[in-house]
């Protein structure tokens, strides 16, 4: 119900944004924060190869789940929603050498479309690999047909049994995706993984976020908690569309508009960076952001909401005036929350 008044609130943004002019390239930053913030889902991720080849224990070392105090209930066949300490990611784990494999990945289909394939081989086990490539390919056949294709990443798991030296595992990988060439499976390069070690899960995590439509990478960003860079890119993406949008907001000629829509804009911009961080968004929370601002930054808040609504009564260049402040002001919070909720 919140999530759905938020998103009202925005497309009354848009409303009163578009009696102002030169607001389009405005516009296009607030359909990709709707996308991003109010659209968001959880990724939906697809796990085939053969049963042990650690599907489960790879999810729970990608979203940091501890199986021995809270075992993943991941059934085999259907789509799964997870929820683990603000993680949330839908699963779907399918044996291709089970019998009923297709018609649990059709039925499941018909349910959900996957954003990604994982595609799991254990490097000990290399000669099923040719018949774990032409059953996933066979389950794959003509789904994407007049839609773009699945994005596929071959994962060689339980990467240690392959060797401690980067040559061996270069090696492994390589083969894989020769492979994979030879029989015509489209797919992103092989990655070994390892849920022991740890191995490749930072690699990983990054490649899934970038991989991912824009109305799940929010929640994957949130979940993949290794993944730092991601993180901060799009908190940062974040960041400068509230900035555009403040921008002009400033512009608009009428007095006191700044207080009105961009304590809320820059609100929301503040509550979405605190959510991507895992932090849930509370009155404690709030506290802790500003207590990280200090005096100074406190002040030079409300400097700028004053600069703002001083600058619209005067002509002319006013309007300019209250533009730039607008935007710096935007900026400086997102920056600052960043840096507090991000990047620690």
């Amino acid at each position: 119900m919140r999530k759905r008044a938020k998103e009202m609130a925005l497309d009354q943004l848009v409303r009163v944004l578009d009696r102002v002019p030169l607001v389009s390239s405005v516009k296009n930053d607030l359909t990709g924060l709707r996308s991003l913030l109010y659209r968001r889902r959880p990724p939906r991720i697809t796990a085939l190869g053969l049963a042990g080849s650690g599907r489960s224990t790879l999810l729970r070392a990608l979203i940091e789940r501890q199986p021995t105090t809270e075992p993943l209930d991941a059934e085999h066949g259907q789509w799964v929603h997870l929820e683990h300490e603000g993680a949330k990611v839908d699963w779907l784990e399918i044996d291709v050498d089970d019998s009923a494999a297709r018609s649990q990945w059709h039925a499941a289909l018909a349910d959900e479309r996957p954003d990604l394939v994982f595609l799991t081989f254990e490097p000990n086990d290399a000669k099923n690999t040719g018949e774990i490539i032409e059953r996933a390919k066979s389950l794959m056949a003509g789904e994407s047909e007049g839609r773009a294709a699945l994005r596929v990443f071959p994962l060689l798991t339980h990467a240690d049994l392959i060797g401690r030296s980067e040559s061996s595992i270069e090696a492994a990988c390589h083969q894989l995706d020769a492979k994979l060439r030879d029989a015509g499976l489209a797919a992103d390069p092989a990655r070994a993984v390892s849920s022991i070690s740890e191995r490749g899960l930072e690699g990983l995590s990054e490649a899934m976020i970038l991989a991912l439509p824009e109305e799940a990478r929010l929640e994957a960003a949130r979940a993949l908690t290794r993944a730092k860079e991601g993180r901060v890119r799009l908190g940062n993406e974040i960041v400068q569309a509230c900035t555009a949008v403040s921008v002009t907001v400033g512009l608009t000629p009428i007095p006191f508009s700044d207080m009105v829509l961009l304590g809320p804009l820059q609100a929301m911009m503040v509550s979405s960076l605190a959510y991507l961080s895992g932090r849930s968004w509370g009155r404690k929370t709030l506290v802790e952001w500003l207590g990280s601002l200090g005096f100074a930054g406190g002040i030079g808040l409300g400097l700028r909401f004053s600069a703002q609504t001083i600058a619209k009564f005067v002509p002319g260049a006013g309007n300019a005036v209250s533009a730039g402040v607008a935007g710096a002001g935007t900026t400086a919070i997102g920056h600052s929350a960043i840096k507090y909720f991000l990047k620690g």
